[in-house]
């Protein structure tokens, strides 16, 4: 803004006279093709072709309300092509130019090139903004691939062998699985690398130190489940959670060594073989499922 003063005599008010910087007055007007046709209408109704009366052309601008050199344009473009020369051209061939991608060619892009917009539109040649718009278009699709497993035939037919072990041999229908266990190992971090607490106002924050934040000790666990029970009514009567149970356990040590003395508190492994699992997991199985009375207890490692 550009502040102007001008004093005058004494006593006489100080004239501010300000100009406003980026005034659209001089912007261009777009005018349709309804109203130029009207122009040259009435240009052609006050006058005679090809000559343009004396005063016609001041006379249909104050009417339309449009600048003379307007009219005067309309008129000459009217008189070179008619009316088809009056209205717009650059309607039909403005803006920005199409970008066509031929969706053929990402066929023939590798597959570790096609992971990210920006690897793909480098493969084509293209900006990224331009094949993410053909995206959203539907000219091509996102997929999640997922790792399947490498089987050989002796996986396949190891597979249909216990699937077939499965089937009653009377009724043809699957076994009803009661005496089957579900045993698997299950992973705990000791902690989170970022943990949210609710403290008080007055309250410390918590320390909490690790040797490092990338290799956050682990304990491992014995998860072991079975099917569900129901009663006539359909009620559940056992969940077939058996529990889950950590594979070591602190005992103190029973002899000197090297790394601690006797009396010390040690880890010692409690599952190390595979019989006292089985026999923990009996043990386990007879004093929480309500009806271990009628089955037999098998298991199945997962």
């Amino acid at each position: 803004m550009l502040l102007s003063r001008f004093r005058h005599a004494v006593g006489q008010p100080i004239v501010c006279i300000l100009f406003v910087a980026g005034s659209s007055a001089n912007k261009r007007r777009f005018y349709s093709d309804d109203l130029k046709i009207s122009i040259y209408l009435e240009l052609l109704a006050k006058t005679d072709p090809p000559i343009l009366r004396r005063g016609v052309s001041k006379g249909v601008a104050r009417k339309f309300d449009v600048p003379l050199r307007v009219v005067q344009s309309i008129w000459k473009n009217g008189q070179a092509g008619g009316i088809n020369g009056v209205v717009n051209k650059w309607a039909r061939n403005c803006g920005r130019k199409r970008i066509e991608i031929d969706m053929e060619s990402i066929k023939n892009v590798p597959l570790r090139q096609r992971t990210t917009f920006k690897d793909l539109a480098d493969a084509l040649g293209v900006k990224k903004i331009t094949l993410h718009n053909r995206f959203k278009e539907g000219y091509f699709r996102r997929h999640t691939n997922d790792l399947k497993f490498s089987l050989t035939d002796a996986n396949k037919k190891a597979r249909v062998k216990y699937c077939l072990s499965m089937l009653n041999a009377q009724s043809l229908s699957f076994k009803p699985m009661y005496n089957v266990v579900y045993i698997d190992e299950k992973w705990f971090y000791r902690t989170r690398r970022n943990q949210k607490y609710y403290l008080a106002n007055d309250e410390e924050r918590p320390q909490r130190t690790v040797k490092s934040k990338n290799f956050i000790e682990k304990v491992m666990f014995l998860a072991v489940v079975t099917r569900p029970r129901f009663d006539e009514n359909g009620q559940c009567i056992f969940d077939g959670k058996l529990g889950i149970f950590p594979f070591v356990k602190v005992e103190p040590a029973k002899r000197w060594s090297p790394n601690r003395d006797a009396g010390k508190e040690n880890c010692i492994f409690f599952f190390a073989y595979p019989t006292r699992i089985i026999s923990f997991i009996n043990n386990v199985y007879m004093c929480r499922c309500p009806c271990n009375k009628s089955h037999d207890i098998g298991d199945k490692r997962s």
